[in-house]
């Protein structure tokens, strides 16, 4: 029986190949498109996985609030961990990651940079599943000056040699690498290149509770409860850290959060890799859903529009002796048939375009993945979706039609023509949606991207100065830069925008006279960073060498800290490092407020400290670029002839805050795209099929004088009609979600409505092309031929 039903479907098909092809093709787009985003969602869901006791490390964060301000850290102190490993019976083992930056490791005279490099309790293997090829895990980072790294790291300097045994330099040791460990995969929160035992620096017992800085983790035992030892964090804060800040005003609680959860649930600053967030997880998933009931409509629509086709072949059946059953049956398999081809097609694309996405876009998805059970599922449901549910109304409806009826050469009705509009009115709705959603999208990237951030970003090289030496010989780097013309300014300071800066408890003038503790951010520049970026001052002046009390006892502050401190006269505003100490530095300039950090944060309030001996450096470039960048790299060698050039862009840097932005905006751009192609597919079958129900009736209207353009315009304004009601729901979703989005932004664009039009005249547009190809043929036939045996 299950042969015969197959004969059948595939003559079936064979028979009307076109629709046989709209449909497939729309299936296979809407499953591998849907199949893409759960490979994409399969990934940032299984962040940490790969660890064994993941459900029982947590790493301990900050949660600081001061009397004007707030803000949350995923770094605590360096003793935490030592002391509730010691002094909590809950807590199994800890581990501390202090970041040692971007680190300049040196072979037989041959310096490379890495990034990511933390130094590292030798308990690290006890608590993380990280891969040790090569060492002994327990006592590979036990002693002081010891190093693993990993297999990458390896290849680029060793390439081939066993590495075990061998020394890497650094500006301050001389490490012995003890281990090797495989890649970190790409979905962890932390991704060291390499980690150096904590010893090395001699800091393991330090009992500064005042400083932050580090990444904290415990491993509870089995059964400890998590909120438990949470609440007895309390305890170390009365004991340790309390004594050190209230007397400051300044509030600390600790947060415990399980490192499963930090990528997608963490609201904590400084964290090691760039965050997901679990509203895109939402999203996306919806966006799956969404391309799979697309492609079902699609299905459903072209079956039931076509059912005429197969009147005759019910009727005839039914008195042959078929039962309802069996054409149920018959009908289903022809629509299990469709999806397992149309699966079938979209693995095979799935191949093809995993890797091309990973290029382009800079992805991560994996084509392993969909072995996963999770992934598995989701395959499943896609085929139930598809294969069972979109086909069983069709198989319904067409075994419903009675002989009597059909045979008599009535044929059935062209489906049910309210639930078809609703069906497409569906689609037009999820397409508008989709691309309401992904223009406002582009346009806030857009407005990230061109945003007057108060200084200037183009051209601007950033280069660094990592060790004391190096920053000793700056001024012969900087004389010599600028006897090219083409090079503009260049300057120190010890960050620059888009990157972090630090905070420090200081004692701050009030407008009244009195002086009172604060936490205060700050940086160190140099003379010559304002002009350098572009950065003008509100008012007072800014440092300078004519000035050479300068360095010793003045400051500049931002807008932003004149609001805060609400002082009507800021210049002369003294500011207190040290307490012990009875010496002040006064304001002598007021810079205009800049962008420091991404959109995301409002501008924070910031204290500028003179300082010469900087290791992050910005050149200011004119002229060809290229031909700079040439001279610069000539000049550096000269400077410095065994560390390597390497350089960035300072506006590429500031844009790389918005990276995962960027990247789930031209995810939804594409499919978006492939939403509207499966509802123009479906559309083209559509106005086929119906324009070719309506032959008759356009003969006549023709011959009693209708013109071309009215009958054209007869056969598309139902599917307008269609596009302005699915438009309603579809706006109204799109302004709130989009909404919450924007306001994710501390900066955005303002709603932009005329996009809503704009998208209504596409859709609209992409309707007409779609259906007036077979309105305008139908119009356009000959009547006679069309009526001459009427």
């Amino acid at each position: 029986m299950i042969k015969n039903y197959l004969k059948i479907t595939l003559r079936h098909l064979l028979r009307q190949p076109g629709y046989a092809a709209l449909n497939i093709l729309g299936l296979t787009i809407g499953i591998v498109s849907s199949l893409l985003i759960v490979l994409y969602l399969y990934h940032e869901v299984s962040f940490d996985q790969q660890h064994t006791k993941a459900d029982r490390i947590y790493r301990i964060s900050s949660d600081i609030k001061e009397p004007d301000n707030a803000f949350r850290w995923a770094v605590t102190q360096l003793p935490l961990g030592r002391t509730v490993k010691s002094e909590f019976s809950e807590v199994e083992q800890y581990v501390r990651f202090i970041g040692n930056g971007r680190t300049r490791f040196s072979k037989n005279d041959i310096s490379y940079y890495e990034e990511n490099i933390f130094m590292v309790d030798s308990t690290v293997f006890n608590v993380f599943d990280f891969n040790l090829t090569s060492g002994d895990p327990q006592t590979a980072l036990e002693g002081p000056n010891s190093i693993v790294i990993s297999q990458s790291m390896a290849d680029k300097i060793f390439k081939g040699e066993n590495p075990i045994g061998q020394l890497l330099k650094t500006d301050r040791n001389s490490l012995e690498i003890t281990g090797v460990f495989a890649d970190v995969p790409k979905n962890s929160h932390i991704r060291p290149n390499a980690m150096i035992s904590a010893s090395t620096a001699d800091r393991n017992n330090s009992q500064n509770w005042g400083g932050f800085g580090i990444y904290t983790y415990v491993l509870l035992n089995e059964g400890a409860d998590p909120a438990d030892v949470e609440a007895k964090l309390n305890d170390i804060i009365e004991k340790y850290v309390a004594v050190i800040f209230d007397q400051f005003g300044i509030k600390i609680r600790y947060e415990m959060i399980n490192i499963a959860d930090i990528h997608l649930y963490s609201t904590f600053q400084g964290e090691p890799e760039p965050l997901g967030n679990i509203k895109y997880i939402y999203i996306f998933g919806a966006v799956a859903i969404f391309l799979i009931l697309i492609a079902s409509i699609n299905y459903m629509n072209l079956s039931t529009a076509r059912s005429m086709k197969r009147a005759l072949e019910v009727g005839i059946r039914k008195v042959m002796g078929a039962q309802r059953g069996m054409l149920i049956r018959q009908f289903m398999t022809e629509s299990i048939l469709l999806t397992v081809f149309a699966l079938f097609l979209s693995l095979l694309l799935l191949l093809i375009l995993v890797p091309v996405l990973n290029n382009q876009l800079q992805t991560n998805l994996s084509i392993g993945n969909l072995l996963a059970p999770g992934v598995l599922l989701a395959i499943g449901i896609m085929f139930l979706i598809t294969g069972v549910l979109s086909g069983s109304y069709p198989a319904f409806y067409l075994s419903a039609f009675k002989p009597i009826v059909v045979l008599k050469g009535k044929g059935g009705r062209a489906g049910n023509k309210v639930l078809r509009s609703i069906l497409v009115g569906i689609q037009f709705a999820i397409s508008i949606f989709m691309l309401v959603g992904t223009l406002i999208i582009y346009d806030q990237m857009q407005y990230l991207r061109h945003k007057d951030l108060g200084f200037d970003k183009d051209q601007v090289l950033r280069l660094v100065l990592d060790n004391d030496a190096a920053r000793e010989k700056w001024p012969v780097l900087k004389n010599k830069l600028l006897e090219n013309p083409n090079i503009k300014g260049a300057t120190t300071s010890t960050t620059s925008p888009g990157r972090g800066f630090g905070k420090n408890v200081m004692s701050v003038e009030t407008n009244d006279g009195t002086m009172e503790q604060y936490g205060v951010d700050s940086y160190g520049i140099d003379y010559d960073y304002l002009p350098v970026l572009g950065i003008d001052l509100a008012a007072g002046r800014n440092i300078s060498s004519n000035y050479p009390t300068d360095t010793a006892s003045a400051v500049m502050i931002n807008e932003a800290m004149v609001a805060r401190m609400g002082w009507s006269d800021p210049i002369g505003k003294k500011f207190q490092f040290d307490q012990d100490s009875t010496k002040f530095h006064k304001v002598v300039g007021v810079v205009k407020d800049f962008h420091q950090r991404s959109l995301y944060d409002p501008i924070e309030a910031l204290l500028f400290i003179p300082s010469l001996n900087n290791s992050n450096v910005l050149i200011k470039v004119g002229g060809d670029l290229n031909a700079s960048i040439r001279s610069i790299e000539t000049i550096w060698n000269e400077v410095f002839p065994n560390m390597p050039f390497e350089y960035s862009f300072l506006d590429e840097d500031f844009m790389e805050q918005y990276e995962t932005d960027q990247l789930r905006g031209r995810l939804f751009l594409g499919f978006s795209v492939m939403m509207i192609f499966i509802a123009c597919l479906g559309l083209l079958g559509l106005a086929s099929f119906i324009a070719e129900q309506r032959t008759k009736e356009i003969s006549i209207r023709k011959v009693l004088g209708a013109n071309v353009s009215g009958l054209v315009t007869l056969l598309v304004k139902d599917f307008i009609i269609l596009v302005a009601l699915g438009a309603l729901p579809a706006f109204g979703f799109a302004y709130y979600f989009m909404g919450e989005w924007l306001d994710t932004f501390e900066y955005h664009v303002e709603m932009n409505y005329l996009l809503y039009i704009l998208v209504l005249v596409i859709i609209s547009a992409i309707t007409v092309v779609t259906t007036g190809y077979h309105a305008l043929r139908a119009a356009s036939s000959n009547p006679a031929e069309n009526l001459k045996y009427e």
